[in-house]
């Protein structure tokens, strides 16, 4: 978590001269609309007053401060021993609303926190979005959520939270501002796209020439201590008076490998970028849809390869692969099994769909 440390530092020396060097302890203060209207008549009325010498104008700018006063003394209560945590989403992609949970404890003994306003804030964005809570009683726990749209994929950081409230005269804005840095990884967007289902293999395919799982029967052998018990051909064994076994052929061509190219071309090629990030975006989508129908999956990249998922797996290893991916990663595409499939989604080529092949290498 260095880069929220880092920005605390440089938040340190920007601190003004009539702010405390302690976080705990900064307030900010900015009037509303109202309150400057309200201010603008205070002084007004007091500058008549002292004119005039009218002791009901006196009477009147005198109660006219202590409420300004007064406000800024309950603002300070509500803002005082108030906790907030943040509940992130298990899963969160570009470009769609992320629901995001904020609850604010308040751990004073007897006074309760009226119009709290909780703004959550990252690093390098912006959010309109606040949580607003009306009342948190003394020692009680408040909850509620927003929704943030994060654009790029890869690992948001937040920083912390804004804190504020108008209470109880909404004459100006108090806040606070609380550290929590924490980090939500945002995978890539699924991109629809042509998945085929028929891919014809390449001469020097040799799809099924080894041992391993599978449904076809390779060959009879004689059962040894650990075979499964399924795997015994009854007919056969009544034939031969001892027990055989079935040995299945390996579908080497049920490994999917999705090729992907994530180094920049040096000359600098129009829109590169915006056509790679849709690559991977695709690749999500075909990963995601190849793992569901039985495809053991892996994504191949420069310098670097992905687990190989079973069929059936949860997509997210290969999503936080894909989510963070580098754009500039030198060295060369890695290799896919042999006997794999290839989903060919390279920047260059136009159309993912067409980029199905097999492997022979």
């Amino acid at each position: 978590m260095a880069e929220p440390e880092v920005a605390r530092a440089e938040d340190e020396e920007r601190v003004p001269w009539y702010l405390p060097a302690d976080r705990r302890y900064r307030r900010r203060l900015t009037f509303t609309r109202e309150g400057k209207l309200f201010v603008f008549v205070t002084f007004g009325l007091g500058f008549a007053a002292v004119n005039t010498g009218t002791n009901l104008m006196y009477l009147v700018f005198g109660f006219m401060l202590s409420l300004i006063i007064l406000s800024g003394v309950l603002s300070e209560h509500v803002l005082r021993k108030l906790r907030v945590s943040r509940r992130l989403p298990t899963r969160a992609f570009a470009g769609e609303p992320t629901l995001i949970e904020l609850a604010v404890k308040n751990d004073k003994d007897r006074l309760t926190s009226y119009s709290v306003e909780v703004s959550d804030q990252a690093i390098g964005t912006t959010n309109e979005r606040r949580c607003y809570f009306l009342k948190v009683a003394p020692g009680t726990e408040q909850s509620a959520s927003y929704r943030r749209l994060v654009e790029r994929r890869g690992i948001l950081r937040f920083r912390g939270y804004r804190v504020s409230t108008r209470f109880p005269f909404a004459l100006f804005e108090k806040w606070r501002e609380l550290e929590a840095p924490s980090e939500l990884l945002v995978y890539p967007a699924p991109l629809p796209c042509t998945f085929a289902e028929g891919a014809t293999r390449e001469e020097g395919d040799q799809a099924g020439s080894s041992r391993g799982r599978g449904t076809e029967t390779r060959e009879l052998r004689e059962y040894r201590s650990g075979d499964e018990m399924r795997a015994i051909h009854w007919r056969r064994s009544a034939a031969l008076g001892k027990p055989v076994v079935r040995e299945f052929e390996r579908e080497a061509a049920a490994i999917l490998s999705i090729l992907l190219d994530n180094r920049r071309p040096k000359e600098g090629v129009s829109g590169w970028d915006d056509a790679f990030e849709q690559n991977v975006s695709r690749a999500a989508y075909v990963a995601e849809r190849a793992l569901s129908r039985g495809f053991s999956v892996e994504i191949c990249a420069r310098g670097s390869r992905s687990p190989l998922l079973a069929g059936g797996s949860p997509p997210d290893a290969l999503w936080r692969f894909l989510a963070l991916l580098p754009s500039d990663a030198p060295g060369e595409v890695m290799g896919p099994k042999r006997g794999a499939r290839i989903v060919d989604l390279r920047a260059n080529v136009p159309s993912p769909a067409s980029g199905l092949r097999e492997s022979a290498a």
